[in-house]
């Protein structure tokens, strides 16, 4: 699924998802209906999310986070960070997603170990921004 014959696009990150795994809430208020109570990101500097630009990459816990992190091998120390899923709909969350533009977010994302591909739910986030 990866797309070798563009560039800007990391070979681990599929150009498309099957439409069964993708979620495009219109509302902060269906953004949450997504979420687990207490999500967690990566970051390498203690505060801002790391990403693959357009996608962001949560999960359901610290274990699930530091365990993609490990496959992912950026060469970069990535740290888990969790905060209550209700901090992350705010206008302020959503303006920084945009400042990063950030599109598009894994849940719990899993990665293939044969092909390196990156799978899991999507939640498509251009209604929001």
């Amino acid at each position: 699924m990866s797309a070798p014959d563009d560039p800007a696009r990391p070979p681990s990150i599929p150009p498309a998802v099957p439409a069964g795994d993708v979620a495009a809430p219109r509302a902060p208020g269906d953004l949450i209906t997504y979420l687990p109570p207490r999500v967690w990101y990566l970051t390498s500097n203690g505060d801002t999310m790391w990403c693959r630009r357009p996608y962001g990459f949560w999960f359901s816990s610290s274990e699930a986070a530091a365990a993609f992190a490990a496959a992912m091998g950026t060469g970069e120390e990535l740290s888990p960070i969790g905060l209550d899923a209700r901090d992350l709909v705010t206008e302020d969350a959503l303006g920084a997603l945009r400042e990063l533009d950030v599109t598009r977010i894994f849940i719990d994302p899993q990665i293939d170990a044969d092909s390196g591909d990156v799978h899991g739910t999507i939640l498509r986030l251009e209604g929001l921004n």
